[in-house]
């Protein structure tokens, strides 16, 4: 494998740097809204798709919901059990 080409297959990495200041009310409104798109640990990714409009997700979890996912996986995987000792065996 010629190691040129995997050099070539880079990613771009962003070159442009712009700055702006926020007053105290904006600060905060910016920091409400970082929370609640759960962006808080990469600002500037936040900033990039809320400028070009790009669509975001804003996951909330429900720790009750997650204990009920867990227990409804674990009676799946029981059934599951069951059914793989159940197979019928085919006859030759």
């Amino acid at each position: 494998m010629d190691t040129n080409q995997k050099r070539t297959q880079q990613p771009k990495t962003p070159s442009y740097k712009y700055s702006f200041r926020l007053n105290e009310e904006q600060n905060i409104r910016f920091n409400e809204l970082l929370c609640k798109a759960g962006l808080e640990h990469n600002r500037s990714r936040f900033i990039v798709k809320r400028i070009f409009e790009e669509e975001f997700v804003v996951i909330k979890r429900d720790p009750s919901k997650v204990q009920f996912v867990a227990r409804l996986n674990d009676f799946y995987f029981q059934f599951q059990k069951l059914g793989n000792n159940c197979a019928p065996v085919k006859a030759i």
